[in-house]
């Protein structure tokens, strides 16, 4: 009885197991939900900061707008005074029709909430993928350091629309490569998205190039290596063609080169400035203290992936705004490599929290998600800082009847796009060129040989709209024919009082 008893029991428990699994999986959580929920109620504060910071979100919005109101998308300038009527695309109109729908459903609460949650997502995503390959603590660890190293670029802006597509291309084209196979065709979808929401796509492109490459380098034998060459080359041309079905078509691939192309002056914007370490020391420390893990540890990468690392890294350290891609592809490019190397970073398929979340726990987590939301936008008043925006100054502007044009700060560019009214400069770089930049931040700080009096004469200017520690206001309290009509802790405005000129006026 005692035997026959315990075998009844162990069936029983077999069975039950397996039920009891069954039941409790639509409640199941995971680590991917968790990161993710967490995310999005950091970057949901109620402060805006860091997602509102940026000054461009503004005329991003305005864009959106100008497309809903329009049905069409813009392709000429229509919002500054200085090149009205020149060739303009909105490159990133999906992302800016999206912006302009969260602002008007929510106000700039919206905003942050649609952006954090996109951040949200693409971060859960990374270590989903990660724990592919990896177990949860080094995967959460790339996780948590590839969020804290990207947290300076976390702003409302198109980008973080892209952030989830980018991270399913870069996953995708390694995954097809490490199984000697040519990426899935559903793959394209993610190009088609992303060529609609940010410029960055074009490094997409590049990135399918250099993983057929490798596919076809390390192929087993000539065979193998016609055949995934074949492959390949259908993929990419599919993925081209994918790229240009947009409302701009291979025009949007264009800008990239506009962009580079603004030469000595793009330094003089911050974000494609190289990073300043000693303002943001955690991004030197973690990156020297994975330099060091991986000597430490004698992490030994293919020459091609190592070329990519390399790649990330040079992107990064030439340009701030890059360290997403260092932080976030890295760790999907070297995972498959470090569970080959070290097996014991394999996932357990019974590791604590690294399956997939149920149905029922990731329904009542986006529930949450919304309710969050909704109580944050209804209740916290989020608005964009006022060191970028100048919300007195234009008042004080339009309470005076100040006409004619204006010389804007740069940073104050898309405030006054938002504002509907007609900028110096603003920030869409590819508009305005290179030339005309450099003119406008000599000018500004009083250097240069094109003196600013001469400058506010030749573009008509009546008034002019800075931020106060700007090296102009100076020169303007001591400029004939100008005044100072108003400041307060974040703008300067200065009048023309003296007919100009150089106009005839």
């Amino acid at each position: 009885m005692t035997s026959s008893s315990a075998f009844l029991s162990g069936t029983v428990a077999r069975r039950r197991g397996p039920l009891i699994d069954k039941l409790a999986s639509p409640w199941r959580i995971s680590w991917p939900l968790i990161v993710g929920m967490s995310l999005f109620v950091l970057l949901l504060n109620a402060t805006g900061l860091p997602l509102l910071a940026d000054p461009d979100s503004r005329w991003h919005v305005a864009i959106g707008k100008w497309i809903l109101e329009n049905g069409a998308v813009p392709h000429v300038d229509g919002h500054s005074h200085t090149f009205t009527g020149q060739p303009w695309i909105a490159k990133e109109w999906l992302s800016q029709i999206l912006l302009a729908l969260a602002e008007r459903g929510g106000g700039w609460g919206g905003v942050a909430a649609l952006s954090a949650a996109s951040i949200a997502v693409t971060f859960a995503l990374m270590l989903r993928l990660l724990l592919r390959d990896l177990r949860p603590l080094p995967a959460l660890l790339f996780t948590v350091a590839a969020i804290v190293l990207s947290s300076p670029h976390f702003l409302a802006r198109p980008h973080v629309f892209a952030f989830p597509f980018l991270v399913l291309w870069v996953a995708g084209l390694v995954r097809a490569s490490e199984q000697g196979r040519a990426p899935s065709p559903l793959l394209l979808l993610a190009m088609l998205l992303w060529a609609n929401l940010h410029g960055g796509f074009t490094l997409g492109l590049m990135l399918c190039g250099f993983f057929a490459l490798e596919a076809v380098v390390t192929a087993a034998d000539a065979a193998q290596r016609r055949f995934l060459f074949v492959e390949w080359l259908k993929f990419g041309v599919a993925t081209v063609l994918v790229a240009c079905t947009t409302p701009y078509g291979p025009e949007s691939m264009l800008v990239t080169l506009r962009i580079f192309g603004l030469g000595e002056a793009l330094s003089l914007i911050k974000e494609w400035q190289s990073p300043d370490f000693q303002n943001l020391p955690m991004q030197e420390l973690m990156l020297l203290a994975a330099i060091f893990g991986a000597l430490a540890c004698g992490l030994k990468l293919p020459v091609l992936r190592l070329l990519l690392v390399l790649g990330f890294l040079h992107l990064f350290l030439k340009h701030a705004r890059n360290i997403e891609l260092m932080a976030v592809l890295t760790p999907l490019v070297v995972a498959p490599i470090l569970a080959r190397q070290w097996p014991s970073l394999r996932l357990d398929s019974g590791a604590f929290l690294a399956r997939s979340a149920g149905r029922s726990s990731t329904a009542l987590a986006l529930s949450f998600a919304a309710l969050f939301a909704a109580c944050m936008i209804k209740l916290a008043n989020i608005q964009p800082p006022t060191d970028t925006t100048p919300v007195a100054a234009l008042e004080f502007a339009q309470r005076e009847k100040l006409q004619g044009r204006v010389f804007n700060d740069y940073d104050f560019g898309g405030f006054l796009i938002h504002a509907g009214i007609p900028t110096f400069i603003d920030g869409r770089g590819e508009l305005f060129g290179g030339d005309f930049i450099k003119r406008y931040a000599d000018a500004i700080k009083l250097r240069g040989d094109d003196p600013l009096g001469l400058l506010l004469d030749r573009h008509g200017i009546e008034w002019t709209l800075l931020q106060n520690d700007q090296p102009a206001n100076k020169l303007l309290e001591l400029l004939p024919g100008w005044h100072r009509a108003y400041r307060d802790e974040t703008a300067t405005i200065f009048v023309r009082t003296a007919p100009n000129q150089a106009s005839g006026r």
